[in-house]
């Protein structure tokens, strides 16, 4: 045997015993030639596909569409794959589809082009995909129920956290309130310790006074004891007032803690309410202390709360009196202009130690070096309450050993202070 009719053999044998189909047609699509393992895809009996046009292998649907394919592989042929990228079905004789992937060369042969279909059945294969598919759609759907599942706690963690935050924050204000209502408790018991101290000790003294010039007067009848007699009896007044002040300070004291209090403006003449109010302190006054007032600006009627005006000036001007000393000069200074009030009290007198500056308004607050001068601590504390509620403004400068100014800013009818 040549080794034309091996070679010859050999490719037949191959062509028999491929697993794969191999269609050779013509170029106008007629089977001259199919292997076995293609009759036996196809469902062909051996012979029965020669000579049949190879549509009869493709869908209906697709055949005029393939027509035009051959057309086209015949005008440019080349060894390509068919269908790249796309699903292709063959059509067995009892009419199913074949998933396969093609493959098309050609060679000359007596001057005539073949066409050669190498086809592959990938049932199988698209099985696998398909349950690769399933199996990936049921791991998305449950990567994505997870997820949401994660999401849910998440959020419920979240939610967790921020509900304890809120408890936290919650039990935090709570024992802030406790910790302010326990120092306000704690403040009120020593207000009230202070209170019933004060009030004892500033009681005790004028009592004192009182009961002992009223007993030495009637040691003292003759006319003779005239000059003694009026000197009790001026400590008696004196006492007296000193009674009155302390019970007027904690009744305003009372009225400004119960809310009692507000501003009740009148139109009155502002000159005429100042010299009033120098008339009723000047009793306080020591020996030789003088009392001075001067005005600038207009002379007119003002609209604000006498009483509560006639508080705070009492209260400055006591002041002033109590700490100063015996022929000493207290200036009351006034100035109207532009609808605003400005009143300033002047004294001479000990002045305010820097390190008590800061509480000087607190309630029974005393300066120390004022621990010695009889007083309640609450003639500022009110002075500052009354200034608020007629809408003013109260500030001091002071320095210790040279006296003190406290100045009130008042609003009165469209004013600014």
């Amino acid at each position: 045997m040549t080794k034309s009719a091996e070679h010859k053999e050999a490719v037949e044998s191959m062509f028999k015993a491929a697993s794969l189909g191999i269609i050779i047609s013509n170029a106008e699509g007629i089977i001259e030639q199919v292997n076995p393992y293609t009759n036996r895809l196809f469902g062909y009996e051996e012979g029965e596909l020669v000579g049949q046009k190879i549509e009869i292998l493709i869908p209906p649907s697709l055949r005029a569409r393939h027509v035009d394919h051959r057309s086209s592989f015949n005008q440019s042929p080349r060894t390509r794959a068919m269908g790249t990228g796309l699903d292709l079905f063959a059509l067995t004789k009892s009419g199913q589809l074949l998933p396969v992937e093609i493959s098309l060369t050609y060679y000359e042969r007596n001057g005539k082009r073949e066409i050669v279909s190498f086809v592959s059945d990938i049932t199988e294969r698209k099985r696998i995909e398909e349950e690769l598919k399933a199996l990936n759609s049921e791991l998305e759907k449950k990567v994505e129920e997870r997820t949401k599942e994660l999401s849910q706690a998440f959020m419920e963690l979240q939610q967790s956290n921020q509900d304890l935050q809120d408890e936290m924050e919650q039990r935090k204000r709570a024992e802030n309130e406790v910790r302010l209502a326990l120092e306000k408790e704690k403040e009120l018991n020593e207000l009230k310790s202070r209170f019933v101290t004060t009030a004892s000790h500033e009681f005790r003294t004028p009592l004192s006074a009182i009961l002992t010039s009223a007993s030495l007067i009637d040691r003292y009848a003759a006319p003779a004891d005239a000059a003694k007699r009026a000197k009790h009896v001026q400590t008696i007044k004196t006492s007296v007032q000193a009674l009155t002040s302390i019970l007027n300070d904690f009744l305003s004291l009372d009225k400004l803690e119960k809310g009692k209090a507000e501003s009740s403006p009148e139109r009155f003449s502002l000159l005429e309410f100042l010299d009033e109010v120098l008339d009723e302190a000047r009793p306080l006054a020591k020996a030789e202390q003088r009392l001075r007032h001067v005005h600038e600006g207009d002379a007119g009627e003002v609209w604000l709360d006498p009483k509560l005006l006639r508080s705070v000036l009492l209260n400055l001007l006591s002041n002033a009196i109590k700490y100063s000393k015996e022929g000493t000069e207290i200036l009351l200074g006034s100035r109207l202009e532009g609808g605003v009030v400005e009143l300033t009290v002047v004294d001479q007198g000990i002045g305010i130690p820097e390190a008590d500056q800061g509480r000087l308004f607190e309630m029974f607050h005393r300066a120390r070096n004022a621990a010695s001068i009889q007083g309640t601590g609450l003639g500022l504390n009110i002075v500052r309450r009354c200034v608020d509620l007629m809408g003013g403004t109260l500030s001091f400068r002071s320095e210790e050993g040279r006296g003190s100014r406290f100045e009130v800013r008042l609003a009165t009818e469209g004013g600014k202070r």
